[in-house]
């Protein structure tokens, strides 16, 4: 297995980065938290296993992860199977945050053409986002979608995407044909690392505070609150710290759980097919959020982005469906933007902390207990 070919990466990893890994990494500093971070990296589904090389050649050119005694194992076998982990990445958090865009980049474009899934092309992107805007009328939509593609692809996407009606993209090189920086909130890793140093129920609070101490303050206030599955009572704490400045509260409720106070679909938790109820972000979700915020005076200094799946037409129609009609009712929007990764048929990869400092630490819904390392090699 190849473990050191780096000389087709771009000399800056940065400007492939998420913006929001980047200015976690500026927060960690500020903060002086710096604890070892296992990762489990995953994808949906079964098929034939590609990219590892390369994601392993990311992890070793724009990290010391040997010279501070980190670990990188990677699956054996050619072929993946459901959620089972395709690399264990143990480092310090600082050290690593970095990477995630690009590694996951890598897989999930091997991974996507070798079991052939289409590469996307500009003209596709560009008229999925002329649809998407014309669903989305008066909201804003951001490319998010990095991660998903390839990091040679990221800036023809995020040009396509940008031309076809999104107002930004989540990296420096996808905004490079507007002259702009990307733009971005703040992923699970960072609210994980301080609710690891503060405790879980004010780790997304003292993730909001982080931000505000150290980012530059023309950046938008926008606070990631589903980490612990409490997405009404950590945005109503973000808010209320907050008090009359403006912030935007995100949730990206995983698939693996439903919104705190939500309901089962028939009985059961897992997807409704109309978005109303059931796991990931759903109509009653986002509705649950934004009444809590109103009726406890926080309106008017608030609005919601939405993420998770929202290039799925049906599943933009609907919201805006229940947009319209939640302003008739309450005179304020459900939400006022979107993340936009997923816009094309691909396999897609996803990272998660697992572990800090040794001990299980992860966000709730994607918690492992006992990882199978007979199935993976050590490579660091």
């Amino acid at each position: 297995m190849k473990t050191n070919n780096t000389n087709n990466l771009p000399e800056n990893h940065r400007i492939y980065a998420d913006k929001y890994f980047t200015r976690t990494r500026q927060i960690l500093e500020a903060e002086g938290l710096n604890p070892i971070v296992s990762m489990n990296v995953f994808a949906r589904g079964n098929g034939k296993l590609e990219g590892i090389d390369e994601a392993i050649e990311v992890v070793e050119k724009y990290s010391d992860i040997r010279k501070v005694g980190g670990e990188l194992w990677v699956a054996k076998s050619e072929v993946y199977t459901n959620k089972q982990p395709l690399m264990i990445i143990k480092a310090p958090a600082q050290n690593i945050v970095e990477l995630e865009t690009m590694y996951l980049g890598v897989l999930s474009a091997a991974i996507s053409k070798v079991n052939n899934k289409p590469t996307p092309t500009a003209d596709f992107i560009k008229e999925k986002f002329e649809k998407l805007k014309d669903i989305y009328e008066g909201k804003s939509m951001i490319y998010f979608g990095a991660r998903h593609y390839h990091w040679s692809l990221d800036e023809m996407i995020g040009k396509a995407a940008l031309d076809g009606g999104a107002v930004a993209t989540s990296t420096d090189i996808g905004s490079l044909s507007r002259g702009q920086e990307g733009t971005g909130t703040m992923p699970h890793f960072l609210i994980l690392c301080m609710a690891y140093k503060y405790g879980r129920d004010v780790g997304t609070l003292k993730a909001a505070e982080a931000f505000d101490k150290y980012i530059d303050p023309k950046i938008k206030r926008i606070t990631l609150v589903d980490t612990f599955n409490k997405e009404l009572t950590d945005s109503l704490m973000v808010a209320k710290y907050f008090g009359q400045r403006y912030n935007m509260q995100r949730i990206d409720t995983c698939g693996e759980n439903i919104g705190e106070f939500g309901s089962l679909y028939n009985q059961e938790k897992t997807k409704d097919p109309s978005f109303e109820v059931g796991t990931g972000v759903t109509l009653e979700l986002a509705r649950n959020l934004r009444s809590n915020l109103i009726n406890n005076g926080y309106g008017q200094y608030t609005d919601t982005v939405l993420s998770s799946n929202f290039g799925d037409e049906k599943k933009a129609e609907a919201f805006m469906k229940a947009d319209a009609q939640f302003k008739k009712e309450t005179g304020y929007s459900l939400f006022t933007t979107v993340g936009i990764g997923e816009v094309t048929e691909a396999t897609f990869c996803t990272g998660d902390i697992f572990e800090i400092n040794g001990k299980p630490f992860s966000k709730t819904g994607r918690e492992i207990t006992n990882v199978n390392y007979s199935l993976l090699e050590k490579v660091i």
